[in-house]
């Protein structure tokens, strides 16, 4: 998928399922558990955008608690993934993901760096800041402090505004 080409454009929530999808779709077929959980990793924020309940699901599924053949893990799970992406994401469960990932850094902020993602994540509420402003200052903060879980999710590169390559 090709991303918009105006620097200023957000990719449509119908743009990232298709992207997602597509995504899945490719390590179905050739089922791979281990692709599947890295799948489920770096999408996992992205999916709890859409629907937190559903991205908990996709969880219990990955880790296969029921024992399930390789084919039936895969089924089960594209069925619930196609049922998360269904749900729109709001500025509600934005927010929730952005403090969710604001918990990745509560050893290494100061005070006043977390009092201001923690503003800004309000700001974002209110609608006086886009969502890309606080994207672009956590993604700053993932390189910062090395959190590779967290340099590897779509959720930055989907939601963040697209701009050029300098």
């Amino acid at each position: 998928m090709s991303a918009p080409k105006n620097p200023d454009v957000l990719l449509t929530s119908l743009q990232i399922s298709a992207f997602v999808r597509k995504g899945f779709s490719e390590i179905k077929s050739a089922p791979d558990i281990d692709k599947l959980v890295h799948f489920h990793s770096i999408n996992k924020f992205l999916l709890m955008a859409h629907n937190y309940n559903s991205t908990r699901i996709l969880g219990n599924i990955v880790a296969n608690h029921e024992h399930l053949a390789l084919g039936e893990i895969f089924e089960k799970y594209g069925l619930q993934l196609g049922q998360a992406l269904k749900s729109e994401p709001s500025v509600k469960s934005h927010a929730n993901v952005l403090q969710k990932i604001l918990g990745y850094f509560k050893k290494e902020l100061t005070p006043e760096e977390k009092t201001e993602i923690l503003s800004m994540i309000f700001e974002y509420k209110k609608g006086t800041i886009a969502l890309n402003d606080v994207l672009l200052l956590l993604e700053e903060m993932t390189r910062k402090f090395q959190k590779t879980y967290l340099v590897r999710q779509t959720y930055f590169l989907l939601y963040a505004k697209v701009t050029k390559s300098k």
